[in-house]
């Protein structure tokens, strides 16, 4: 009988080398998954699918000869596409709740040019040739682009609604004496909430962190790191120490921008042409 082996699961089952690639692999797993929802998902594509299942019970762009089981696979290969490009469009553009209206105008000619190709290419990926004329296509998609900007108006209007406006009589700012046009940033130290102003002066208030950045969600500013957020218009630079980020701001402070809020930091331009090296 030959003799039991125990079988050894978890990282000290594996080889020092396969450990390292895991951990690595780990690593970059949690650096390329986005800690922030991935603005219009998923609205968005419960918008593109009951679009899909509008054309396939009205035959949209002609198909309605053909076979349900080819309709229903031509529209969800289409739409799946479709919603795929405007999430990266939304991706790339929306920062905050009043970008929507403005990246879904812009983005409506450039990704509706291409459907009469992508038409003819999702036929031939179900087996039909199909030929579309383009002037019909393009009116039928600004229709249905239509339909997504006016999702897109009722997101941001859900979102700034949701958002709490600062509180002047209750709220952080009014306890520490701050005008919302007087903030700079605001960075949590234990049970506690810093509010730096743009004169230099802060005051430090037993306050939630997360209690501040729902107070602040109505003004321009971003959190970039996981105990601070900043105001937009008091940033005036940045500077690296070793691998890391700080933004300088008004009134001579600075706050630490850390890898997961990197990326927003980046897109607001504070990490671009004013930046400085030590």
């Amino acid at each position: 009988m030959p003799a039991a082996r125990s079988l050894r699961t978890g990282p000290a089952a594996l080889p020092l080398r396969k450990r390292g690639f895991a951990k690595r692999a780990l690593g970059f797993a949690k650096r390329a998954v986005p800690k922030a929802p991935v603005p219009g998902f998923p609205l968005l594509w419960i918008a593109c699918l009951a679009a899909a299942a509008l054309m396939m019970v009205t035959g949209g762009f002609g198909t309605g000869a053909l076979p349900p089981g080819t309709r229903i696979a031509f529209w969800l290969l289409l739409m799946g596409w479709n919603a795929l490009k405007w999430q990266a469009l939304f991706a790339w553009g929306v920062r905050k709740p009043s970008d929507w209206p403005r990246v879904s105008l812009l983005g409506a000619i450039p990704l509706n040019l291409p459907l009469p190709f992508e038409i003819w290419l999702c036929g031939r990926a179900v087996g039909v040739e199909m030929r579309a004329v383009p002037i019909e296509v393009w009116l039928g998609a600004a229709a249905i682009s239509l339909g997504i900007f006016a999702v897109c108006r009722a997101v941001a209007w859900l979102v700034l609604r949701r958002a709490r406006p600062v509180r002047a009589d209750t709220g952080l700012l009014a306890r520490a004496r701050v005008s919302a046009g007087d903030i700079a940033a605001i960075k949590a130290e234990d049970h506690y909430c810093r509010v730096l102003r743009r004169d230099g002066q802060s005051a430090l208030i037993h306050y939630r962190f997360g209690d501040a950045l729902a107070e602040v969600a109505g003004l321009d500013g971003a959190r970039v790191h996981r105990g601070a957020w900043v105001c937009a218009g008091a940033v005036e630079g940045a500077e690296r120490e070793g691998r890391r980020w700080r933004l300088r701001l008004a009134g001579g402070g600075t706050v630490p921008v850390s890898t997961t809020y990197a990326a927003e930091a980046r897109a607001r331009g504070w990490l671009g042409a004013r930046q400085s090296r030590q």
